[in-house]
């Protein structure tokens, strides 16, 4: 075989251990819906033990400080749960779009749209950057505001 097809064949298997890594992640968010806490045992099996964690407000590093950005979403919300993912995967890690919806003891369900950037070391996640348009989230419940928003964001950036 020539080098050319060998590098294809390995860059497909790569592909392969990243895609049945990210089906494995997802089926861990969607699981946290029913589980919640219970599913955090998994955290070990997915994520290394030096993952690095960043979103719009926090950056965190290591097992303890990702485990208990969940932790604490469970303390604070009622119901947590993900729905329709998407994902892309790439020889070093994939790429997820899906909706995150929060309720809180009482009120509404807000609806946050996610993108989320995973990096891949060995077989588990290293890296894990979280976008997400938290003002869209936080008018979700209420379709007024929800329209208001957008008429006001079309009008200043488009």
């Amino acid at each position: 075989m020539s080098p050319e097809g060998e590098d294809h064949r390995a860059d497909h298997e790569v592909r392969g251990a990243v895609s049945g890594l990210s089906e494995r992640v997802i089926a861990f968010y969607e699981a946290m819906a029913v589980e919640r806490e219970r599913a955090l045992e998994r955290l070990p099996d997915l994520f290394t033990d030096d993952i690095r964690f960043r979103d719009p407000f926090r950056e965190t590093t290591g097992m303890e400080a990702f485990r208990e950005l969940f932790t604490s979403m469970f303390r604070r919300y009622k119901s947590v749960r993900f729905t329709g993912f998407s994902t892309d995967v790439g020889a070093d890690g994939f790429t997820s779009t899906y909706d995150m919806h929060l309720r809180m003891a009482f009120g509404p369900e807000f609806t946050t749209p996610f993108a989320s950037v995973y990096r891949v070391s060995g077989d588990k996640v290293s890296e894990l950057v979280d976008y997400y348009d938290f003002a869209t989230g936080l008018v979700s419940p209420f379709p007024l505001a929800a329209r208001a928003y957008r008429a006001v964001t079309r009008k200043l950036f488009m």
